[in-house]
């Protein structure tokens, strides 16, 4: 309501990062205190003091709401990375359920899929950037390992790739697991 937008010329606004009204209220506190302190109703050492007083209070405000937005931030991050880890567990999951249907010469890729499923329940959110990469990558074999665990259990997968892409996917899983 009080910010202050600046239009660019595709007629998007950019928002200019500051509001108006604190400026405002701001500078017409300290006006307030010099025409106090010029009209003689205030002396001058009081009157400094009470414009390092509406500064600090000003400043600790600004600090104040700077700190509020960084726990919202940081709130939001978490939940974020939880919110990933909770992905990879559900396509783990659905990648298990499916894989109840492959015949019995899956029987090892069907025991690295439920070492997996554990691992993947053992998963903590981590703040490290390398652990966020991970997961995406973790996510995108996930993605192609669904499709490849339908293709084996239609009988399609003969080049294989079922079992390779599970191998490849499963050290990542270890990798990410250690982060």
């Amino acid at each position: 309501m009080n910010d202050v937008t600046v239009k660019n010329n595709a007629g998007g606004g950019l928002r200019a990062g500051f509001q108006i009204f604190p400026y405002i209220l701001f500078l017409a506190g300290i006006a307030g205190i010099a025409v106090f302190v010029r009209s003689g109703s205030l002396p001058l050492e009081r009157g400094i003091c009470a414009a390092a007083a509406w500064i600090l209070l000003f400043v600790l405000s600004d600090l104040s709401a700077k700190s509020a937005e960084n726990r919202r931030i940081l709130e939001n991050d978490k939940k974020e990375r939880r919110a990933s880890v909770e992905r990879i567990q559900a396509a783990v999951k659905r990648i298990n359920e499916k894989a109840l249907a492959l015949n019995s010469s899956y029987g090892g890729e069907k025991q690295v899929l439920a070492d997996m499923s554990a691992s993947a329940k053992a998963l903590l959110p981590s703040v490290d950037l390398e652990a966020s990469k991970m997961e995406y990558e973790i996510l995108t074999a996930l993605t192609r390992l669904d499709f490849l665990c339908d293709k084996a259990i239609a009988g399609t997968d003969r080049g294989g790739d079922f079992p390779k892409e599970l191998e490849n996917l499963s050290v990542k899983m270890r990798a990410r697991e250690r982060l």
